[in-house]
């Protein structure tokens, strides 16, 4: 059984041509930390060692990039005189309570808030916070235009009632056990325009849709005129597919650094003076695509390819710097201004919640088309690719969006987790190597690997079963209070090759302490009984954790533990 749900939602757009790109949230300059003035209770450091049961933050020396608490004093990020956006990453050991202060002199709980603590990661994690702040104004009060935790918008237009005498510099804190805070990012937004068309802006519409600029050289277009700003209505209702090509002298007054943001539903790219900042991207509407680059004083050339495909569209076009808010190159109504489809959510209820979905991961072109999501009341949940024996993700949080599966005629039907996501390893979690040194293959083919079902607990959940060459495989995970625990067990006859099984891939595999292995620079922990025999190794540009299988009387069993 399951709760499904529909939300209503909107589309917030720009204010009077000076665009609040709300859509998705843009890249923020860096703060050096040397420019943070932190009270004598905060330490620089290089790194930090910390595990999730520790009750302190031990630091490391090396090259400053993050600060660390020992006491109850505040650090500043930043002292705001008007509108802003913050971003920062924040690790918490065990038992910390830690909060962040707004400019109006609210606190605001990340530990002990129904919102904002599910999405929490495991003390000993980074976390990553991000605040859109409307400053009090003689007609509103002080707004949370959007605060995001771990990537999922827990507040957005969320008022704020409580006044301080005068704006208050934001500030996070630890009444008990310690922080750390790390990439610190903040921009003021001062509602000004830095650029503007310096005449019409021509564009060319082509009755198909093309991916590419290149190909546009050897077709012709069905009409070509001038508009005064981009514009998506210039496709005339066209609700088939379809490609357009803008091309506008960019006045800009001031030589200074500036950012593009690039948002589209459907397939676009920009350049500037005859270079590709953009790439040409297939991405859903409220994507935003994100490039910054010096301008000298006077035109620039500016080239906006679009093309419509599956996604919602929508074409819309921004430019900043460093202190004012995105300004809209495009014109009203390029981006839509009324409500989008309500949103289709699925909730578990005392059982697990199986979903069957297309899933497509970032980076990859393909989406999984053998994808399993299951979801648990524990707010604990996890998505297979049954064609791979590969853990695609897990999440906390809410369960699924499944608009895209569900609206209308559910293209491009992918389900899309609802909370704090990690991917632990999306390849295949069981291989036959030839040494431990080989690499690990993308995937297995059928004659290899293949997926013989699942069974159902009296809970609900399921285990599933493999055929690898002549081993079976069955594999469970179960939800526990922020983690999953992994569990396969193997049936038969010693194989030619050995057996490895991949707990993990990351960037970094850092063990901190016995068994208790960080990967991907803290994001999440893999915990294993320190005498399985795991090796660290480097491949393909990457750490991966590995275990060899060993079969005992036909039988053996892989078990570990993800937290996060």
């Amino acid at each position: 059984m399951c709760k499904l749900t529909l939300l209503l939602g909107s589309i917030c757009i720009g204010l009077s041509g000076l665009g609040t790109l709300s859509y998705a949230q843009t890249t923020l300059p860096r703060l050096d930390l040397a420019t943070l003035s932190p009270p004598a209770t905060w330490q620089r450091a290089g790194g930090l060692l910390a595990s999730p049961d520790g009750p302190t933050l031990k630091a490391k020396a090396g090259q400053e990039s993050l600060l660390i608490s020992t006491g109850k004093e505040a650090l500043t990020l930043a002292t705001p005189a008007s509108d802003f956006s913050l971003q920062f990453d924040v690790l918490m050991s065990a038992g910390a309570n830690a909060s962040l202060v707004l400019p109006n002199g609210e606190s605001l709980s990340l530990d002990h808030s129904l919102d904002i603590t599910p999405l929490l990661r495991a003390p000993g994690l980074w976390q990553t916070i991000r605040l859109d702040y409307r400053a009090e104004s003689s007609l509103m009060t002080p707004t949370i235009e959007r605060l995001i935790v771990n990537g999922v918008v827990v507040r957005e237009g969320y008022k704020l009632t409580r006044k301080a005498a005068g704006a208050k510099p934001v500030q996070v804190q630890a009444q008990t056990g310690s922080l750390a805070v790390r990439n610190v990012g903040y921009r003021a937004l001062e509602n000004r325009s830095v650029a503007n068309w310096a005449g019409p802006v021509n564009y060319k519409l082509y009755g198909e849709s093309i991916e590419t600029r290149e190909e546009l050289n050897s077709k012709t277009p069905v009409k070509s005129d001038t508009v005064s700003k981009i514009s998506y209505n210039v496709s005339y209702g066209r609700s088939g597919r379809f490609a357009m090509l803008y091309n506008g002298k960019l006045n800009v007054p001031t030589a200074g650094d500036y950012q593009f943001d690039l948002v589209m539903g459907g397939i676009a790219g920009l350049w500037v003076d005859g270079k590709p900042v953009i790439p040409v991207v297939y991405d859903e509407l409220g994507a935003v695509k994100t490039h910054s680059m010096p301008l000298t004083a006077g035109t620039h050339a500016v080239e906006v390819m679009y093309a419509r495909s599956w996604p919602r569209p929508g074409l819309g076009l921004f430019i900043s710097q460093a202190g004012t808010r995105p300004q809209a190159l495009h014109a009203d109504g390029s981006l839509p201004e009324f409500s989008p489809p309500g949103q289709v959510t699925v909730q578990p209820d005392t059982k697990p919640t199986l979903i069957r979905s297309f899933i497509q991961l970032p980076g990859e072109r393909n989406k999984r088309t053998k994808s399993l999501s299951v979801g648990s009341a524990s707010g604990v949940h996890y998505a297979v690719d049954l064609g791979q024996m590969a853990l695609l993700m897990a999440w906390k949080g809410d369960f699924a969006d499944v608009t895209q599966m569900w609206y209308e005629r559910g293209e491009p039907q992918l389900l899309k987790p609802m909370g704090t996501v990690i991917m632990p390893s999306p390849k295949p979690a069981f291989a036959m190597l030839p040494s431990a040194n080989a690499a690990w293959p993308d995937s297995l083919n059928e004659d290899v690997l293949t997926y013989g079902g699942l069974v159902l607990a009296k809970d609900g959940s399921p285990t599933l079963e493999y055929i690898m060459n002549g081993l079976t495989i069955r594999e469970s995970l179960r939800p526990a209070a922020n983690r999953l625990d992994h569990v396969f067990a193997v049936t038969g006859n010693v194989p030619a090759q050995p057996v490895y099984c991949r707990l993990a891939a990351g960037k970094t595999i850092d063990e901190v302490a016995k068994g208790l292995y960080a990967i991907d620079d803290r994001s999440y922990y893999i915990r294993v009984d320190p005498k399985a025999g795991l090796t660290v190794r480097q491949q393909g540009g990457q750490q991966e954790l590995v275990m060899p299988v060993s079969l005992k009387d036909g039988a053996g069993t892989v078990q570990y533990a993800i937290e996060f």
